[in-house]
């Protein structure tokens, strides 16, 4: 692998993290000439990587006015779940027939991590297994873009919660968790119908959760 891809990574990565965590406020401008002194790179990783950032709709990047972290639109809730939900569900049953025993046990092994947070009330720990929980089967079914685009709106969706909904009671944990098992029961058993509506009960449960409470805010 070549130097460039690597720098382009590290900056990218590190970057992403921040505006999704809310470290990086939107915004808040972002300066080439300062990130690339920053990372102690060139200025092409750097540029690189605010492209792809943009096509995240994480930054902005403007005609003689330069690059600023993008705004976080309340308004996409329900587009960001319908895409959740379509991604997940067209996967899922692309990757049933694929899993072999070492996926379920990976997919069981994530389970077990979303339990212990759950427990111990690590809700990044929980966001983190979740995402792993919810991108493996893109890997499993062979969709490296749809697993972009997963990754994508993942982020965006984690950075929503983060900024709008942060004084907003999150769903069930544990209910999440016993539809994270539905799931992986039907992978055990091959069962599409059942696949394709625990996914969709999962995703429409916690958009409608996040739904209510914009209601109950806006009155």
């Amino acid at each position: 692998m070549s130097a460039a891809p690597t720098k382009q990574r590290m900056v990218y990565d590190t970057l992403r993290s921040e505006i999704v965590s809310g470290r990086l406020q939107p915004g808040q401008a972002l300066v080439i000439d300062a990130l690339a002194r920053r990372f102690a790179v060139s200025i092409i990783p750097v540029r690189e990587a605010l492209r792809q950032l943009q096509s995240e709709r994480l930054v902005e990047i403007r005609p003689h006015t330069g690059v600023r972290v993008a705004g976080v639109e309340v308004s996409a809730l329900t587009e960001i779940f319908c895409l959740l939900d379509a991604l997940e569900t067209a996967t899922a049953l692309r990757a049933l027939p694929k899993m072999t025993a070492d996926d379920l046990s990976e997919l069981e092994e994530l389970i077990h991590r979303l339990d212990a947070a759950v427990e111990a009330g690590v809700m990044p720990a929980f966001e983190l297994a979740n995402r792993e929980f919810h991108l493996l089967p893109c890997r499993v079914a062979g969709f490296p873009r749809a697993e972009e685009m997963l990754q994508s709106l993942l982020g965006e969706w984690e950075r929503l919660h983060r900024m709008a909904f942060q004084n907003a009671a999150p769903p069930d944990p544990q209910k999440a968790n016993r539809e994270h098992r539905a799931i992986l029961r039907a992978f055990r058993a091959g069962d599409a119908d059942a696949l394709a509506q625990t996914v969709r009960k999962h995703n429409a449960g916690a958009a409608a959760h996040y739904e209510r409470h914009l209601r109950s805010t806006a009155n």
